[in-house]
This record gives structure tokens, C-alpha cells and sequence, in this order.
């Protein structure tokens, strides 16, 4: 008499393998992701969320539209990256009028003031033509340090980290909403806090 295996013996372990090995690639796809990306807290009250995460742009060349997370000059001082949108591509003219309105092609963008929140005076971008490889981050706050102003200017595709993505709320741990409030600005403000 012949022993017979049950069929269905033979489909769970080969089913409970392919799960192992699903979730073994899983992991590991989750662990490639979260090194290749970088986490961020957010030091400005000006956005919404207290973190951001920056995934690469895995060599595409950012979009109108896109947030991205980007590291200011050296000459700003800032110990994190900031986070703005997409607002020129290379090949558009800027242009800023009496006011200190700024322009892209002709399109108002938003104007320039002349004093920061901590009362250093701001010169606005300088009129030209973005070149090659730069691109012109606007913030979403008026008061956003950003490529309105000389200081900060048309900002190198090697300074972008890469695209921004707000990070959930966690309030069980504290993390809810911007980390810096309004009020906590004023003319001792680090660099990051006045972006």
C-alpha cells in the first residue's frame, strides 16, 4: 500500500514560501526606499507639517508644480534643506518691477519685501533668463525666503534633494503641525526659522 500526500499540503508550503519571500522583498524594497529618501523636520511655520520626507527624482528633471526639497546657499546659514514649489524652469524670464513685483514669463509670481521677518533688509532677484540646470522655488507663504530674493536666487539642480512629501501628523508623540509657531520669530531667529 502506497502512502499518498495530501495535495493540498504540497500548495501550502509552496504558498507560505512565496509569502516569506513577498514580504522578505517587501522589506527590503522598503529599506532601499527609505535610504534612498531622507526625512526632514520642517523648521518653518510657514507650511503645514512638522516633517518632510525627500524621495529622489531618480535623474528627471523637476517639474512646475513639484515640491522639492532643496539646500539653501551656505551663505543663508541654514543647518536644514527648505521645501518650496517648482515655480521656473530654465529658459523663462524673470523680471521684477518697480514694486518689487516678481514675474516668470510675464506672470506675476509674487513680490519681494524688502525687510525680513527679523528686519534684515531682503534685495530682490536680479532680472535675466533662468540658464540651464536652475530652477526658480517659491514658497507658499508671503513671507517664504525664497527664490524672490537675491540671497537665495535661481536655485542649482545639484542643491534639489529631491521631491517633498509632508509626513503624517503623529500627534501621540508631539508631532503635529509645524514645529515653529509665528510668534517664536523675532530678531534672534536662526536661519531656518525665517524661510
Amino acid at each position: 500500500m502506497t502512502e499518498s500526500r495530501p495535495i493540498f499540503a504540497k500548495r501550502t508550503a509552496g504558498s507560505r514560501r512565496r509569502r516569506i519571500g513577498l514580504a522578505v522583498m517587501l522589506a527590503l524594497a522598503a529599506l532601499w526606499l527609505a535610504a534612498a529618501s531622507r526625512v526632514h523636520v520642517n523648521a518653518s511655520w510657514s507650511d503645514e507639517a512638522w516633517g518632510y520626507a525627500a524621495f529622489p527624482l531618480f535623474g528627471a528633471e523637476p517639474r512646475i508644480g513639484d515640491r522639492v526639497l532643496f539646500e539653501p546657499p551656505d551663505s543663508v546659514g541654514s543647518p536644514v534643506p527648505y521645501m518650496k514649489t517648482v515655480r521656473g524652469l530654465p529658459g523663462m524670464a524673470v523680471t521684477v518691477d518697480a514694486d518689487r513685483t516678481v514675474f516668470l514669463d510675464g506672470e506675476p509670481v509674487g513680490q519681494a519685501k524688502t525687510h525680513a521677518l527679523d528686519g534684515r533688509l531682503l534685495a530682490a532677484i536680479a532680472p535675466g533668463t533662468i540658464p540651464d540646470g536652475h530652477y526658480f522655488l517659491l514658497g507658499r507663504h508671503a513671507d517664504s525666503h525664497d527664490s524672490r530674493y537675491a540671497e537665495i536666487g535661481l536655485v542649482p539642480r545639484a542643491r534639489i534633494l529631491g521631491r517633498a512629501v509632508a509626513l503624517p501628523d503623529l500627534p501621540w508623540i508631539g508631532l503635529k503641525g509645524p514645529l515653529v509657531r509665528p510668534e517664536d520669530i523675532g530678531r534672534d531667529a536662526t536661519p531656518e526659522e525665517r524661510q
